[in-house]
């Protein structure tokens, strides 16, 4: 918490407007210590394994130590956590798309925490299982998926998909243990290494259009259309496999259409707080957070009235008023020709299809599915995959999570306490936020146009007058009265004239205060002889 929220809290509660430095301080001390009770936190780690087992039967708790030799006390490693009710609900009510991320701690624990995130039936986050490890890599991820594979009986991925930035070791652990799924690259993530190069807005959309076209044929055309602006930034964007980013190559079978993965980036930002703290504190934190989510869950499909999930029905009623440019020529058998604009698409209602597919990708009647199904006298509602139904939603979140006691009521586990992985203080001032690209910075400038930033502002050295650098890194010697030649050229009579009237105004300048102590001097004397004679 920052220090102007707490003097917002004491202002509020005391009262009193206190220092900020007063605030820091105390903040200081309880940092302190809190930092004491860092050792006891990992202490804890085998017993409320224990407890969440017993609390939760049939929940996958797996605590991994490093010893060196057995005579060494146990040093935590990693830590992985499946509660059997999240494992039920996401089985039970969940598409089989798994979104697997990792993000970094950021208290005095340090390390990665690794979670397997599923989308629920109002297509929004449904955390499945998560980890603690010492570092993010190939045997990390490996022991990972190995865990939650066993879970969920994923055995060599076939019918799932799978959805993933390109995390260091994780491509070629999904190829060793999962050979099989589907698997997804975030588009996000692929267009901002790319556009680190093309800046250029239009081939910004025009990435865009590649990525989120539906057919083989829109992908085409839009690639074509870069390739015939920039070659090269069109190679550079095919360089990944577009089979594993592109909507257009994705398979039909999930009813997910989606071409990033920010469900896990949802779940990373609702736990920011809990990753300052020790793994117990951590884990506790979700566990506590998920179990409320699930009741709010509850409460709000206990309110809803129709038979499909609200964020769902957004997207149909987006669909119907599309559906308004339609026309329909009936071909028998449940077929149609659908006229859109300058474009004629076939949907065979019989196998809940579309050539446009996007009925196919997502499970939701496209604008030319739901003006075939009007013409039939049918409610395009009822197309709408079940994946999608309120039913779904309910049985997702009946699974609640069951309570737990504290630390001082837990019995005591025979075991010889886990101790803390040594602590290496990095260099420098410990970071908080993210490192923001180039383009993000852009971004939150104009976001924020009464602030002004240092972007594209010109450096100008205050010794050589020249562009490019300041005056720490200047060539330009002290006390020197010439410039280097690479300056000189650089600058040309611009600078030396710049220097003639420099020097003149501080030749006239010197003079003028050289003069100026003379007079000063000289009445300062008469000051004096006037004091003397009047005393005389």
């Amino acid at each position: 918490m920052k220090i102007r929220e707490l003097r917002a809290i004491i202002r509020e509660d005391v009262g009193s407007d206190v220092y900020g430095s007063l605030v820091g301080r105390a903040k200081k001390l309880v940092l302190q210590k809190t930092a004491g009770c860092y050792a006891d936190e990992f202490a804890l780690l085998w017993t409320y394994a224990e407890e969440m087992r017993k609390a939760n039967p049939g929940t996958t708790v797996k605590i991994q130590v490093d010893r060196g030799n057995p005579d060494n006390k146990p040093i935590f490693q990693r830590m992985y956590i499946g509660f059997a009710s999240l494992r039920r609900g996401f089985l039970e009510g969940c598409r089989r798309v798994i979104g697997l991320d990792g993000c970094f701690l950021k208290g005095l624990c340090k390390g990665e925490l690794l979670a397997a995130i599923g989308r629920d039936a109002n297509d929004q986050m449904y955390p499945v299982a998560w980890a603690v490890v010492e570092v993010e890599s190939k045997d990390s991820w490996s022991w990972f998926l190995e865990l939650l594979g066993s879970d969920l009986l994923l055995e060599n991925g076939v019918g799932w998909t799978l959805i993933s930035d390109q995390q260091k070791g994780l491509i070629p652990a999904i190829a060793d243990l999962l050979p099989m799924p589907e698997h997804r690259l975030c588009a996000r993530h692929i267009f901002c290494n790319w556009r680190k190069k093309y800046k250029n807005p239009e081939w910004q959309h025009i990435f865009w259009e590649c990525a989120k076209s539906p057919t083989v044929i829109k992908f085409n055309q839009a690639y074509k259309k870069l390739e015939s602006i920039n070659k090269q930034a069109a190679e550079d964007m095919v360089r990944v496999p577009k089979e594993q980013w592109c909507k257009a190559f994705f398979s039909t079978a999930v009813k997910c259409d989606s071409v990033d993965n920010n469900m896990s980036e949802t779940f990373n930002a609702s736990i920011l707080e809990a990753r300052h703290k020790p793994p117990y504190s951590l884990f506790d934190d979700i566990r506590r957070l998920t179990t409320e989510r699930i009741v709010k869950k509850q409460q709000m499909a206990g309110k809803w009235k129709n038979e499909i999930c609200p964020e769902i029905m957004k997207k149909y009623q987006t669909n119907a008023y599309e559906s308004r440019m339609c026309r329909v020529i009936t071909c028998g058998n449940q077929e149609y020709e659908v006229d859109h604009g300058e474009e004629r698409y076939k949907v065979k209602i019989g196998q809940k299809s579309c050539t446009c597919r996007t009925w196919d990708l997502s499970g939701i009647p496209g604008p030319h599915a739901i003006t075939c199904l009007v013409c039939e006298g049918k409610d395009p509602i009822t197309f709408i995959s079940e994946w999608y139904s309120i039913a779904k939603y309910n049985r997702t979140y009946s699974n609640t999570m069951p309570g737990m006691e504290g630390p001082r009521q837990w019995f005591p586990v025979d075991l010889e306490p886990i101790q803390p992985p040594t602590y290496r203080p990095m260099p420098g001032r410990p970071k908080k936020k993210r490192r923001l690209t180039a383009d993000e910075l852009l971004q939150k400038h104009k976001t924020r146009p009464n602030k002004l930033g240092r972007m594209g502002r010109i450096i100008i050295c205050s010794k050589c007058k020249c562009e490019c650098h300041n005056s720490r890194t200047c060539t330009l010697k002290e006390g020197s009265s010439s410039i280097t030649s690479a300056n000189a050229s650089a600058s040309g009579g611009t600078i030396r004239g710049q220097e003639r009237g420099v020097g003149a105004r501080a030749t006239g300048a010197s003079r003028g205060r050289r003069n100026g102590q003379v007079r000063r001097v000289g009445a300062s004397r008469g000051r004096g002889r006037g004091r003397n004679d009047s005393n005389g």
